[in-house]
């Protein structure tokens, strides 16, 4: 008997079949294709998301020797699809990138204390919530037919079992939960004016969702009645994936976005600041995360705009690195889609500097990328204030060039561990569910029984450290005399 593990990214969706040892039998990938409309407005069609689930497990059936007990699901988190009483989409997906919410979210920001301490988040464009709220006030002609408003994950999920149903993770990403019940707020839901009745009943990750329909049996070849679980969010997933397990274990997911995630045993009262909590995919815990909102999206901008490539390869942008083997004299503010967790600035642009006639494609190619991860090194640095980070582990597409990797650990000034398998968010999915389903009594066990201990480690020239840190100040000191400049 088998796992299947969909694993929804924002430009991709993977499809893993394991064994409950953990050993992989097949996979398959297909691309999703987010639509830019400009201005900030990002939306993807719905029925890619479905279409892409429905060929990737008919894939993963072809050979008809695979016996599937339960199919797994970890997400993207907080794009939002109005549906009706059908589950039929009423609008295009709203990507958790796009910031068409920001009047709104400003006008909710006076309130942002209240809010932190009983969500544990700051308001925010990337939230759902306020995308309800858009779509509340903006398109009323398709709000008076709404049943559900449904994330990517809970859309799928709807797909393969008929039943409306998310998890406690995804509730956290809303800004309408309160984090320490596990709970829709009411006081909450009337401020975002969004109705309880268009959100999805919640479960603790790990636990069933619903089971396979005879329509998906008969469209995939899944057996009909097996369970469908919620294992959580991608970055939940992946921290677990990556054995963040203890507090002081910190995990970095460099994909689309750059994903922060250190582990957490209880929340504090009152919360900190500067930082985003989530519950997390291991029951009755949290995560203490921040982000950057471009990090992989930037990479792919400069293979388009630098490079003239149709698709990102690896191989010619590590030469192109290889060529800049010092701190790079440009300086790059990094907010290609705005900035991220703590200050929430989606106006935030990014920003070129230090540029003359001499300066190389190479060389504004690598500043990009330093500036990138001296955002991330900022945010470590706010983690280790709450949780002393003692281990870091990265992952996500962007681990594919040893040059980069490099790159963060000189940034970051620690070593950082790379786990040679480029799946641990599906992996950590896996993890979840075979905990729901009564397999192991801790995500503890199933790691250490079922994980891959093999990783590579980048140690960091601690002389350039020392330069990057510098360079820091001069990207944070040009950030804020911009900031600044838009607000007077």
């Amino acid at each position: 008997m088998s796992i299947l593990v969909l694993d929804i990214g924002t430009t991709s969706m993977r499809g893993i079949l394991y064994e409950k040892d953990g050993r992989k039998l097949a996979v398959s990938r297909k691309k999703n294709h987010l639509i830019f409309l400009g201005d900030s407005l990002i939306e993807e069609d719905p029925d890619e998301f479905t279409g892409n689930a429905a060929d990737i497990i008919c894939d993963l059936l072809a050979d008809g020797e695979a016996d599937v007990e339960a199919v797994a699901v970890t997400s993207q988190r907080s794009s939002i699809i109005p549906v009706d009483r059908n589950g039929k989409p009423l609008l295009s997906a709203i990507m958790w990138q796009d910031t068409r919410n920001r009047e709104i979210c400003d006008e909710l920001s006076a309130y942002n204390h209240e809010l932190f301490q009983m969500t544990g988040a700051e308001v925010s464009t990337v939230f759902s919530g306020s995308k309800m709220t858009w779509v509340r006030r903006n398109q009323k002609e398709i709000y008076e037919k709404v049943y559900k408003f449904l994330n990517i994950p809970e859309y799928v999920c709807f797909f393969m079992t008929g039943e409306f149903v998310s998890d406690l993770t995804y509730g956290s990403r809303t800004g309408l939960m309160n984090l320490r019940t596990g709970k829709w707020d009411p006081d909450i839901l009337k401020l975002y004016e969004v109705e309880e009745r268009h959100l999805c009943r919640l479960i603790e990750p790990g636990q069933t969702a619903g089971y396979v329909t005879e329509n998906f049996a008969a469209l995939t070849g899944l057996k009909k009645g097996i369970p469908v679980i919620h294992c959580g969010g991608d970055q939940q997933c992946a921290a677990v994936g990556h054995g963040i397990l203890f507090a002081g274990d910190l995990s970095i997911t460099v994909g689309t976005g750059a994903f922060i995630a250190a582990d957490v045993d209880e929340l504090p009262d009152p919360l900190p600041s500067g930082m985003i909590f989530n519950c997390s995919s291991v029951r009755g815990k949290y995560t203490a995360e921040t982000n950057v909102l471009s990090c992989g999206a930037a990479l792919d901008w400069c293979a388009r705009e630098l490079y003239g490539m149709d698709h990102t390869d690896y191989g010619i942008l590590e030469a192109e690195l290889n060529k800049e083997n010092f701190v790079s004299s440009c300086l790059v503010v990094p907010y290609f889609s705005g900035r991220g967790a703590p200050d929430w600035d989606h106006d935030a642009r990014a920003v070129f500097s230090g540029i003359t006639t001499a300066t190389r494609r190479s060389e504004i190619f690598k500043s990009i990328m330093e500036s990138i991860f001296m955002e991330i090194a900022g945010q470590i640095e706010r983690i280790s204030e709450t949780v002393p980070v003692k281990d870091i582990r990265i992952g996500g597409g962007m681990t594919a060039s040893g040059v980069l990797n490099q790159l963060q650990a000189d940034i970051y000034g620690r070593p950082v561990h790379v786990t040679k398998d480029p799946e641990a968010t599906a992996f950590g999915c896996l993890i979840t569910a075979l905990c729901g389903m009564g397999r192991y009594a801790s995500a503890k066990e199933a790691y250490d029984d079922l994980a891959v201990k093999d990783e590579e480690i980048f140690e960091p020239d601690l002389q350039k450290t020392e330069q990057y840190r510098e360079k820091r100040k001069e990207m944070n000191h040009l950030y804020e005399t911009i900031r600044k400049g838009r607000k007077s």
